[in-house]
């Protein structure tokens, strides 16, 4: 578990740690993730512009909007 000592907005120390290898984590990479990028990879190139490359995006994502993952208990 990694973490860091952060400061609160009140001024006050706390631990903080991010999960990264969580159920739900492993969850939205394999079935949100690893598609939605892989769409993304195949429709960019070079020589794209950024409201090309954010068109490409929204459109590879469009079909995830609204998604439950289901998590395989």
């Amino acid at each position: 578990m990694a973490g860091k000592i952060k400061v609160s907005k009140n001024g006050k120390l706390f631990f903080s740690h991010v999960v990264t290898s969580g159920r739900v984590q492993k969850a939205f990479g394999a079935q949100i993730g690893r598609p939605a990028g892989a769409c993304v990879a195949a429709g960019v190139h070079q020589g794209m512009g950024i409201g090309q490359i954010h068109q490409v995006v929204r459109d590879c994502t469009r079909q995830y909007r609204g998604t439950h993952l289901s998590l395989g208990r």
